[in-house]
């Protein structure tokens, strides 16, 4: 089947778009809360209407792939962070009386 009219170069504009969302606007998105879901408001799907990707895109797409794999692992990685750093503070504030003042190391 073959593709329509100009869907090599609006497949060009997709992956355009993706890559700028992947950049810093990605990291800086603010992340909320729905429910038990995460959002970051960012809601894509696959174009339908364009049918497969070009052959000479499938290069780009890949690192555009990778590229999202890579932004996952930091975002688990700062989930992480923010879990242990919850959980300190919540040991500490567990232990203490709530009349007195608190200092953490951070630091240290």
């Amino acid at each position: 089947m073959p593709r329509p009219a100009g869907a090599r170069e609006e497949w060009l504009h997709v992956l355009d778009q993706l890559e700028t969302s992947l950049g810093s606007g990605a990291r800086d998105a603010v992340l909320a809360v729905e429910g038990e879901r995460l959002s970051t408001g960012v809601q894509w799907r696959a174009p339908e209407h364009l049918g497969q990707l070009p052959a000479d895109l499938e290069k780009r797409a890949r690192r555009l792939i990778a590229g999202q794999l890579e932004l996952i692992r930091e975002i688990e990685d700062a989930r992480r962070s923010a879990g242990m750093h919850l959980a300190a503070v919540r040991t500490i504030l567990s232990a203490q009386r709530t009349d007195q003042s608190v200092y953490l190391d951070v630091a240290g």
